[in-house]
């Protein structure tokens, strides 16, 4: 793809997105939005601060991630205007102010000054909300109608759907994490301890920590049973299976992949039937698909996987009714993917948080909408040996229908998942994922 190409389809990200900005402005009733990028938060009692993450609402509008204490101001009948904050400060590098705004027609002025900004926004005329978070005075620059709910929910429903310039940096995104992961395995058949493969990942997608998604999980063995495991061993040791769960990030826009790796016959062979459950999963992605039912049919899927496996002696329908597909799968099928990694609050798209779902409900699931066109979101089944989990299905009657020793058997592997990245088209969807893993000639 050119430049002029990707020029083009961010021209007209910006236009449709003022569009529904102005739409949103009538149903709410409002002549403007002031939308903040935010500002880095002090540690307690500590003159550092938590790493810098814009407001996505800002975020949305261009590839402005560097510049704390911006706005983005949206007026009916205008073109936006971006007002970028760059204090005159020699002990911080600002970036560069990305060309594309001036391309889209975005006005953009440099504001050396945050009262200067403050200023600005005191010339605005008519009924006025800000959007952002609020955390000291003056953070809305006095604008009393902070985050009104009927423009949040308009705004939440447009991100929901995602455009042509989205799409291309959530394909980038993907790519790049694709590499990262590639590198992970490898070092992980090398013998690398957790921080040695998190750190291959890094180098290949030449990113920072901070500058990462989300934390990546790299769990060894039995660490893979806990579901965001957060530590890194130092230490190397026997390699038995690799469970890493990491993305990448382009303008902002983020990718969610995660696989699982063994060489053991038994673990491998688990993991190989994931990737079938998974990838059927996926096919069934389809523009009015209801989530819930992919979330039920996951449950299905991985019953019929412990039954296979000989760790369940029960039918996968009965496992599913009895609660016990819940013991090796306890976290939802998905959510929505883009400028967060839960994509537009998560909960918001729960349409009917307060219904129960069908076969295979879990609470903690962040998707219960029919998909749309448009749509991209993770697809991540998987299945564990969770002691904690374990030990209550061992007190409990269902405990006649395991088979323990396959249970112990498999604990030291800790457990497996598959995720992929969704974009649902008109007609089917795309696997971001795995067309990722296709360009460098691997299946994914």
């Amino acid at each position: 793809m050119s430049i002029n190409d990707s020029t083009a389809r961010y021209c007209a990200h910006i236009r449709d997105l003022n569009r529904h900005y102005e739409q949103g402005l009538e149903h709410a009733g409002l002549a403007a939005v002031v939308i903040g990028a935010g500002n880095p938060r002090a540690y307690f009692m500590d003159d550092q601060r938590v790493p810098f993450r814009p407001c996505p609402h800002f975020a949305q509008w261009g590839p402005l991630q560097e510049h704390p204490g911006s706005v983005m101001i949206v007026r009916a009948g205008s073109q936006p205007e971006l007002l970028v904050y760059a204090p005159i400060d020699y002990w911080h590098q600002i970036p560069a102010i990305p060309v594309q705004f001036g391309e889209a027609g975005i006005q953009v002025q440099t504001v050396h000054n945050p009262e200067s900004i403050k200023q600005h926004i005191a010339t605005i005329t008519g009924k006025t909300a800000f959007l952002g978070e609020v955390v000291a005075s003056g953070d809305n620059f006095g604008i009393e109608r902070v985050n009104p709910p009927d423009l949040i929910e308009h705004l939440h429903e447009g991100r929901t759907r995602k455009s042509e310039w989205e799409l291309e940096s959530l394909r980038k995104a993907s790519e790049i994490a694709v590499r990262g992961h590639i590198a992970a395995e490898q070092s992980f058949q090398a013998g690398g301890s957790e921080y040695e493969i998190q750190t291959a990942y890094r180098t290949a997608c030449q990113v920072t920590d901070n500058e990462m998604p989300y934390p990546a999980i790299v769990a060894i063995n039995s660490n893979a049973a806990a579901l965001h495991y957060q530590r890194l061993e130092r230490q190397r040791g026997n390699n038995l299976s690799l469970l890493i769960d990491a993305g990448h990030a382009v303008n902002g826009y983020a990718s969610d992949i995660t696989r699982t790796y063994s060489e053991d016959p038994a673990f491998g062979a688990l993991v190989e039937a994931m990737h079938e459950l998974q990838q059927q999963l996926c096919a069934n992605a389809m523009p009015g698909t209801d989530y819930c039912e992919l979330h039920n049919a996951a449950h299905i899927g991985i019953a019929e996987l412990l039954q296979e496996a000989e760790v369940i002696t029960m039918d996968s329908s009965d496992a599913v009714a009895a609660g016990i597909s819940k013991v090796f799968f306890p976290h939802g099928l998905g959510h929505f993917l883009g400028l967060q990694v839960h994509d537009v609050g998560a909960l918001y798209t729960r349409r009917n948080p307060d219904e129960k779902t069908q076969l295979g409900e879990h609470p903690h699931l962040r998707l219960t909408r029919v998909l749309e066109p448009g749509n991209v979101l993770t697809i991540e089944p998987g299945l564990y040996f969770i002691n904690s989990l374990l030990n209550e299905l061992r007190s409990g009657p269902e405990s006649r229908y395991i088979n323990w020793a396959r249970v112990k058997q498999l604990s030291p592997f800790g457990g497996i998942r598959i995720e992929d990245n969704i974009h649902i088209t008109a007609t089917g969807n795309e696997n971001l994922t795995r067309n990722a893993f296709a360009q460098f000639c691997l299946p994914g």
